[in-house]
């Protein structure tokens, strides 16, 4: 396998079985939704023993600065969720304490139990000391309060090519949980396939340029698709870099990690050696 595709780790360990061929193709790996609850106005779904109040610290912290800010294209016509809300609660605000001290916000969403993908520039940031120290994980925070509680993890994944050259192509990893207390709350995950044909692209996310803490969603049909790339134009911004860029039909899908902006906004795309990637990173 050429070592572009491989992954690494920040402790520069990795598990027996990671970059190793998995024996089946993948062509889908579906989603858990274990609840049936939809988006319903003004509907707030509130566990006391789970909330957590934010501390004011966090509130105003910048996003990451990658290749290409994210942009708002034309007219703004992003919408806020309701967070607690399905797949709104599949989706995390991210608190990034980089190697240098320095923090910052991004966006990550859940592929399984433990396993929390994001941009890879959200867990390496190359002109901030690198591999970032720690990522505080909050599932479908709002505002100041995270209805499902948080963890911090010291964990990460991501790829060889990205980290060694900053290619772009390359730009998405991984948090890996401590245990399963979050997904247990937020009861699902997102699955994850290859964009085969054209159809209308949802993203939402952690904005800095609307009230902290809040999430935004809009969609779109992209306007081109390459080997590695999709690209759109959805309006995000800043701190939404590790979003999910992901489809409804037949099933909720995610097909790419926005990540990117110029207008068209573009994502990393999901492709065949992401199942590869994946699949062992949601096995740690």
């Amino acid at each position: 396998m050429d070592n572009n595709f491989f992954s690494v780790s920040n402790t520069g360990e990795l598990a027996e079985f990671e970059n190793k061929t998995l024996p089946s193709p993948f062509v889908q790996v579906e989603g858990l939704d274990k609840n049936t609850l939809e988006e319903v106005q003004g509907f707030k779904l509130r566990n006391a023993d789970w909330l957590e109040a934010l501390s004011d610290d966090i509130v105003n912290l910048p996003h990451i600065d990658s290749f290409l800010p994210e942009s708002t294209c034309g007219n703004d016509d992003r919408v806020m969720v309701n967070p607690q809300n399905i797949p709104y609660r599949y989706i995390c605000s991210l608190i990034i304490t980089a190697s240098n001290g320095g923090q910052y916000i991004g966006t990550g969403f859940f592929i399984n139990k433990r396993c929390i993908i994001t941009s890879g520039h959200c867990v390496f940031i190359k002109n901030a000391g690198g591999w970032v120290r720690s990522v505080q994980v909050i599932p479908g925070r709002d505002g100041g309060n995270a209805p499902f509680g948080s963890q911090i993890s010291t964990n990460f994944r991501s790829m060889e090519e990205f980290i060694r050259n900053e290619n772009s192509d390359f730009d998405h990893g991984a948090i890996i949980l401590p245990d399963n207390t979050l997904f247990n709350r937020v009861g699902g995950y997102f699955g994850y396939s290859e964009l085969k044909t054209s159809t209308l692209l949802n993203n939402s996310g952690y904005p800095k340029d609307k009230p902290r803490g809040t999430q935004w969603f809009n969609a779109g049909m992209p306007t081109n698709v390459t080997d590695y790339k999709l690209e759109y134009m959805i309006d995000t911004e800043g701190g939404q870099s590790g979003s999910p860029v992901y489809v409804n039909a037949p099933v909720r899908s995610v097909v790419g990690v926005h990540g990117y902006g110029g207008c068209p906004n573009k994502a990393v795309r999901v492709r065949d050696y992401f199942f590869q990637r994946w699949a062992e990173w949601a096995r740690l």
